[in-house]
């Protein structure tokens, strides 16, 4: 029997906190979620990003707070904006959460949306928008060079080192796996040079193939194994067999979170919902493109009975499609 992919569970910090009265939302209910998704069998738990365009909670030190309360599930970002936060600093608390959790961190990192809140929390935090690709890039050099424990010096652009140490070390030999969400084509060049996998949120699973196609291009022309890359994949399910209810709950979540529809946000994203069985079908597609971990994310308030339906009547379907 082949094996089924990993299922990852992202913990809705941003949904509590357009919930909450006030804008203080109950940060308990979000580790108590991660914990549960962990004794249900999830295999990862993940956690979003954002500081000022879409406010949550901060995702390193939530993630911190589940290490301490968790044993067994990875604990991944999808994704953190790296460019808004200096890189030594950075390598730092990451370093020290992988360590923190005995070597189960997974650090997604991305660029975030050309949107006006994201240009706006760009300007807000003192970061140039425009040169977002080149700070994840030399940030990404530095944190990798700092995670060797060795004097590191770096001359770039933007940073400045000089035989600098960076102490404790993290969990693993260099530090975390870095995943990078990308679609285009410096990102997926990025990758191929300096990421450890790939963290697409593509709408289709041609998209993924074809993302992958020149993924592997890249990787030969940089000298690397694309097999060595980790190809985890970002999608939005609610699973129901009630599927007025299944469409009505998307709908409300996907306008409440971009201000769009289905249609409209489904045309950059995947994302599903209804029964168990056209759930599974689509997971089947990504499957089939080469896809072996999802992050999923469901577009509803009601996470544990989404839990349940997903691990239940949707997980134990996939393995076929796994072979």
């Amino acid at each position: 029997m082949a094996t089924p992919p990993k299922i990852g569970y992202l913990v809705p910090t941003r949904d509590a906190v357009m919930r909450a009265p006030g804008g203080r939302a109950d940060i308990h209910r979000m580790v108590q979620l991660a914990v549960q998704a962990e004794q249900k069998g999830f295999d990862s738990v993940w956690i979003g990003d954002s500081i000022l365009a879409r406010p949550r909670f901060e995702a390193l030190t939530t993630l911190a707070a589940i290490a301490a309360r968790t044993e067994r599930v990875q604990l991944g970002t999808a994704v953190y904006l790296s460019p808004l936060r200096h890189p030594v600093a950075l390598a730092h608390t990451a370093g020290t959460l992988d360590l923190l959790s005995s070597g189960r961190f997974l650090f997604g990192i991305g660029l975030g949306p050309p949107t006006p809140p994201v240009r706006a929390e760009y300007a807000a935090c003192g970061v140039d928008f425009r040169k977002r690709g080149m700070l994840q890039e030399e940030g990404l050099q530095i944190m990798k060079g700092l995670w060797t424990g060795q004097p590191f010096s770096f001359q770039g652009k933007h940073f400045s080192l000089q035989n600098a140490t960076l102490h404790p070390l993290p969990a693993r030999e260099g530090g975390p796996p870095v995943l990078l969400a990308a679609a285009a084509e410096r990102p997926l060049r990025r990758i191929a040079r300096l990421g450890d996998g790939w963290l697409p949120i593509s709408p289709t699973p041609q998209d993924v193939s074809e993302q992958w196609e020149q993924l592997q291009g890249y990787c030969a022309k940089a000298g690397r194994d694309p097999a060595s890359l980790q190809r985890i994949h970002y999608v939005t399910l609610n699973v129901n067999r009630d599927v007025r209810r299944a469409q009505q709950e998307c709908e409300a979540f996907l306008q409440a979170y971009y201000g769009g529809n289905h249609e409209q946000i489904s045309r950059t994203q995947a994302i599903q919902y209804g029964e168990p069985e056209r759930c599974a079908d689509f997971l089947r597609g990504f499957i089939q493109a080469g896809i072996r971990h999802f992050v999923v994310r469901f577009a509803t308030s009601e996470q544990e009975a989404q839990m349940d339906r997903l691990l239940s009547e949707v997980v134990p379907s996939l393995s076929a499609a796994s072979g």
